[in-house]
């Protein structure tokens, strides 16, 4: 806003994990060539961030049960039965999970309904459906 249609590049150093709830602003620090020492601390701008695309699996955060064994989803096997397995995460938004291991394209994951099926089997079964599988 103190520069408008001025265009810079730089790179984020820091990005402060506390939105701030009041003004829904997030503070980060971006390193920018500032020769005439136009630019200084606390100056708000729009970022845009750009980064590479990474092609992984991905699933909805709520397909996820997360216990003290691991992390679980519920799967449509090819009998069109339901079973459950152990898979390993890795980034993580608001919406969605990348799934590093455990999962191969293409498979049907249980994406409204997983803690009820999980629920149901631990009621049924009287044990935890990850029982004897390594972690």
């Amino acid at each position: 806003p103190y520069f408008p249609g001025r265009i810079l590049k730089g790179k984020v150093n820091f990005v402060n994990p506390e939105v701030q709830t009041s003004s829904k602003i997030l503070t980060i620090r971006v390193d920018v060539a500032n020769g005439k020492k136009e630019y200084q601390p606390g100056m708000q701008a729009y970022i845009t961030l750009k980064g590479t695309v990474k092609n992984t699996i991905a699933v909805p955060t709520n397909a996820l049960i997360q216990d003290t064994n691991g992390v679980t989803v519920w799967l449509e096997n090819a009998e069109g039965a339901f079973e459950s397995r152990m898979v390993s995460v890795g980034m993580t938004n608001k919406d969605y999970t990348e799934i590093t291991d455990g999962l191969k394209a293409g498979e049907k994951v249980v994406i409204s309904g997983a803690y009820l099926l999980n629920s149901e089997y631990i009621f049924k079964k009287g044990s935890n459906p990850m029982e004897g599988h390594k972690m």
